[in-house]
């Protein structure tokens, strides 16, 4: 990252590495996917329906776990829910023949996931543009010629988005 910033020295090497973090976070929002194979992540559901789980690519699901009526925390059996993944990452969890659950509770269901995938080449690369852009223009506000996010960033994102037309 320090030749692509044309950086010498340690000293900046903190900086930069909060500005690299926060641009793979960004990449990671704006595409919906996780980065780094075997992230743990938990969705939750107000009640049993077929769902797209927000970020991906899920690789497994661990677990479903759902509160009955009585208020006791219960896991599904497998044999009573499935999952469709599709080519642009995304997948659906669909349910069937499932107990009722517990009144007044917001999220009475949690799906345990793993996701995560290797960053193709565009992320790194839109990685390395936010975060040259991001050490190049440290303030909040600029009074000069204000400088926007490059336009590149957003072509490198858009073909690894995650989108669900099915929502």
């Amino acid at each position: 990252m320090k030749e692509f910033l044309r950086v010498d020295g340690t000293d900046e090497d903190d900086t930069i590495t909060a500005l690299m973090d926060a641009a793979v976070q960004h990449c990671t929002d704006y595409t919906g996917r996780h980065f780094t194979a075997g992230d743990g992540v938990s969705f939750f559901l107000e009640r049993w329906r077929s769902a797209s789980l927000a970020f991906g690519p899920v690789t497994q699901i661990n677990s479903v776990a759902y509160y009955d009526t009585a208020g006791d925390l219960q896991t599904l059996a497998t044999s009573k829910y499935y999952h469709d993944s599709f080519v642009n990452g995304a997948t659906r969890i669909h349910f069937h023949d499932v107990p009722d659950l517990q009144t007044y509770n917001s999220t009475p269901i949690e799906i345990d996931c793993d996701c995560g995938e290797a960053a193709s080449p565009n992320i790194k690369h839109a990685v390395r543009m936010l975060t040259a852009h991001w050490y190049e223009n440290r303030r909040a506000v600029i009074t000069a010629t204000p400088n926007e996010m490059p336009m590149g960033v957003q072509a490198l994102l858009n073909p690894e988005r995650i989108v669900d037309l099915q929502q």
